[in-house]
């Protein structure tokens, strides 16, 4: 895949992203950012499978860089998670390999529909996995002692504000 195809790619999953954050009402300060995570997870599960990287890894990658972007400007902004994260995901849905499945099952070629329903459900099964291991990656060491809200690279920053300094 050349670069100019890579760059058109990304720009339609900008736009896919951006619609899908303005349709669930994403607060306008945040669609930007919102475009950003999913281009960048569609970029990556593009530039992946040209490289000959399977669907299914590509869009674990994707899903968990849609994720890792996600979280951590949940994070920074103080927004709902799911404001990046859905919006983020929805270039990556494989609508496509569904509507197939579906076509061939009309079509009564039964087991090409099982190969495609398969090869779908693990594209969706990607999705949700590589989910999971961002917010895994992103909340590694988090307390939920009411105390540490945030994980191990904000602890410094509210000991030195609640006085605790490690000089004390």
């Amino acid at each position: 895949m050349s670069t100019a195809a890579l760059l058109e790619q990304g720009f339609w999953a900008f736009v896919a992203t951006l619609g899908f954050a303005v349709l669930f009402n994403v607060p306008t300060r945040m669609l930007l950012i919102c475009g950003v995570a999913g281009t960048l997870g569609h970029m990556w599960k593009r530039a992946l499978m040209a490289h000959g990287i399977d669907v299914v890894m590509s869009t674990y990658i994707g899903a968990t860089v849609v994720g890792l972007v996600g979280y951590t400007q949940a994070r920074f902004f103080h927004m709902p998670r799911l404001i990046f994260t859905v919006t983020g995901i929805i270039p990556m849905v494989p609508g496509v390999p569904a509507f197939e499945t579906m076509v061939y099952f009309m079509r009564d070629d039964i087991p090409t529909g099982l190969e495609t329903l398969v090869r779908t459900g693990l594209i969706g099964g990607a999705i949700a996995v590589g989910l999971v291991t961002a917010r895994l990656l992103v909340s590694f060491g988090d307390k939920d002692d009411g105390y540490n809200p945030r994980g191990l690279w904000q602890r410094g920053m509210v000991q030195f504000e609640a006085g605790h300094h490690k000089g004390d």
